[in-house]
């Protein structure tokens, strides 16, 4: 059973079933029937009602919470406190019962296997991943650092990029020179490490590389603390 392209967070899998239910009517889908897609417009309805109540109660919570501080630890000057006024609440639409993200994937599973359903049809219902065109120019490495061995040892997503080329400063006063090149997704800083018991700040950046040449943007500065050992 496919989940097609569900959307992780609850706001965006809100905004994603809103789509749908706007759409759907616009395809016929032999595998779907008329009260599916009713159940799924009635989640739908309700979940956008719990995430507007809950976010009107959020809000309010931070009134109140001043509120009672004021109360608490407020000068009396007189005058009684005026508590805020409480949240402004939607009548909420029918209820549902619980499983909306599987309901919403069996719907799109069923979508999927209907007669003449095409991939442009699930990109327009959001029930697909929208095809993204690799722009080179326009990448810039995510990296993340750890240590093996008390080697500064990174992570960073390749993609369709041939690697990347890393710019170092190790403190000496030089600033940002070119050090190596990674073809792999991770890299280990092999360079011997400082005295047993020194610590320096080495500073790295990373610029993607696509057929031979830097390409994009450079990534953020990754600061590493390394010690000798």
């Amino acid at each position: 059973m496919s989940k097609g392209f569900i959307k992780e967070a609850i706001e965006d899998f809100s905004a994603q079933e809103i789509n749908f239910c706007a759409k759907v009517g616009n395809y016929t889908f032999d595998k779907v029937d008329a009260a599916t897609i009713a159940l799924i417009k009635a989640d739908s309805k309700y979940l956008a009602w719990e995430i507007s109540t809950r976010k009107a109660y959020i809000l309010n919570a931070h009134s109140w919470t001043n509120f009672g501080y004021l109360l608490f630890n407020g000068m009396d000057e007189g005058i009684a406190g005026i508590p805020p006024p409480l949240p402004t609440l939607v009548v909420a639409p029918t209820e549902v019962h619980p499983g909306m993200r599987m309901r919403f994937s069996n719907i799109a599973a069923d979508c999927k296997r209907s007669t003449g359903y095409t991939k442009a049809m699930g990109i327009d219902l959001e029930i697909e991943e929208p095809i993204t065109v690799f722009v080179p120019a326009n990448g810039k490495p995510l990296v993340r650092h750890e240590f093996h061995v008390g080697h500064p040892f990174f992570r960073y997503t390749k993609d369709q990029y041939q690697g990347v080329q890393i710019y170092k400063d190790n403190g000496k006063g030089l600033g940002f020179v070119k050090f190596d090149k990674a073809v792999n997704a991770t890299y280990t800083d092999n360079t011997a490490l400082p005295a047993v018991g020194v610590a320096e700040v080495w500073q790295y950046k990373f610029v993607y590389l696509y057929q031979g040449v830097e390409v994009g943007n450079a990534s953020a500065i990754v600061e590493v603390l390394v010690t000798g050992m």
